[in-house]
């Protein structure tokens, strides 16, 4: 059998919902970190058009302290760290696109913890620099030691007495004797060509 549905009266409207609503797609703002990108690029090739030579240098946990003495001392040139892949893309990452004959070699040469220098330093000054650049620096984890360092018996000066708990605990035998801090035996902190673990950095 048919069932026929007759609607008797006005018909009635349904209430409009709250959460279906139109949004503008002019009210999305653009991301800022394609035009960072840009800029970048943009930094990258108008140095290599002002400097006469390309450097890549690697570093190793290098602090930004002395990032910042380093960028002081090359002043009149240009550093770039951080954004490989970025730098990569202004130089170019392949002999179609690269921005000058060779620089995709440059290229290929920015991996891991890498910098770029471009300068119109002579090449030998420039050398002679990274080859005598060196910091002295804290020991962090997983680096290897260079030489054994040994805590000798006797007065802890360098460690207030609040210490002794937190060098006991890293396996030191301290005890306070006359207001101060004093080793009772030698203690071995590092062996040379060991890596430096958490407790003894």
């Amino acid at each position: 059998p048919e069932v026929t549905f007759i609607a008797v009266g006005e018909p009635r409207t349904m209430p409009v919902s709250k959460r279906d609503r139109t949004v503008s797609l002019t009210q999305v703002k653009k991301r800022e970190g394609s035009t960072q990108k840009a800029a970048l690029i943009d930094r990258v090739r108008e140095a290599v058009d002002a400097y006469d030579s390309i450097y890549i240098f690697t570093y190793q946990g290098l602090r930004s302290t002395h990032l910042q003495d380093v960028r002081v001392e090359w002043r009149d040139s240009r550093i770039f760290m951080g954004k490989n892949k970025v730098i990569q893309i202004a130089l170019g990452t392949s002999e179609a696109e690269e921005y000058q004959d060779n620089l995709v070699q440059v290229s290929k040469m920015l991996k891991g913890n890498a910098g770029l220098l471009v300068t119109s330093r002579p090449h030998e000054e420039v050398m002679r620099w990274f080859e005598e650049f060196s910091v002295e620096d804290y020991a962090k984890q997983g680096h290897v030691a260079e030489h054994d360092f040994v805590l000798e018996r006797g007065p802890l000066t360098q460690f207030p007495n609040s210490m002794m708990a937190v060098l006991r605990k890293l396996g030191l035998s301290v005890e306070i004797n006359r207001a101060k801090l004093h080793l009772m035996d030698d203690f071995v902190v590092c062996q040379r060509g060991e890596p430096i673990t958490a407790e003894q950095a």
